[in-house]
């Protein structure tokens, strides 16, 4: 497939493509740039285009690496509806050429954030806060390629395709999962070894950061039952038809995954 000219201010043509894939289709990286505020614009049009209210916040680039090798100081967000998530110990299918799996920290909404005058902080977040939950983020990317530049990343919808909600682990925060072990297993390989820690110093600040962005930035606020994947304590693992992903938050059993061939 061509690649799609884009012109600022008009990347109709690319949220049509995205918003028309099926499946594993892809399509072919856009000739020209597109700035970050426009990737931000296209992922907005294909979600609205869904019809489907966002159910889960997805942050990426949240460790420190993550972050230079893009050349940015900020985090980015994705977006998914309540289709995308699936419940632990389920199956989800394979779509390739290439999908990997992020073992993350999830935190739910129990209430919508107030509105507010100054910037959130982390006694706002908590008090608003349902639980804490094991998660598993399933990613792969709408383009041809993986190596995408920060802006296609952004309009891929930071390449967000599914979030398994794990086990509950605390029905508030506590201070413990700033910097909690974390473990990736894909079958029966040896774990790939993390921490809470890699996201944003702490998963808290992480989502203090996304509550902030989104009242300056999209005039929106947190919402209750939203769900918020904050960002990756592993990395991201690799894993193709008949994998199964299992994550362990602090040695304990927090979310499994079977990954089935498409009919």
């Amino acid at each position: 497939m061509r690649g799609v000219p884009l012109v600022p201010g008009n990347q109709g043509d690319l949220v049509r493509e995205l918003s028309a894939l099926k499946g594993s289709q892809a399509i072919a990286l856009p000739e020209g740039q597109i700035s970050l505020e426009e990737a931000y614009a296209v992922q907005r049009q294909v979600a609205a285009r869904s019809d489907m209210p966002v159910m889960v916040w997805k942050l990426g680039l949240t460790s420190d690496g993550a972050r230079k090798a893009f050349g940015t100081k900020d985090p980015v967000v994705g977006r998914l509806p309540a289709s995308a998530i699936y419940m632990r110990d389920s199956d989800i299918a394979y779509f390739g050429p290439e999908m990997y799996a992020e073992a993350e920290l999830v935190v739910e909404l129990g209430s919508d954030l107030p509105e507010k005058d100054g910037p959130y902080t982390r006694d706002d977040i908590c008090k608003a806060i349902g639980g804490i939950y094991a998660g598993i983020e399933i990613v792969r990317s709408r383009f041809v390629t993986t190596d995408l530049p920060l802006p296609l990343l952004v309009a891929d919808n930071v390449m967000a395709h599914g979030l398994v909600w794990g086990r509950k682990l605390a029905e508030q925060w506590e201070d413990r999962f700033a910097d909690m072990p974390v473990t990736l297993t894909r079958n029966a390989e040896a774990p790939v070894s993390g921490s809470t820690a890699l996201v944003l110093g702490n998963p808290l600040d992480a989502v203090v950061w996304l509550a902030n962005w989104l009242r300056d930035t999209e005039g929106q606020r947190l919402r209750a039952d939203q769900l918020i994947a904050t960002g990756s304590c592993t990395g991201a693992t690799l894993f193709h038809a008949d994998d199964t992903i299992s994550v362990d938050f602090d040695g304990a059993d927090g979310a499994r995954v079977s990954v089935v061939r498409q009919d």
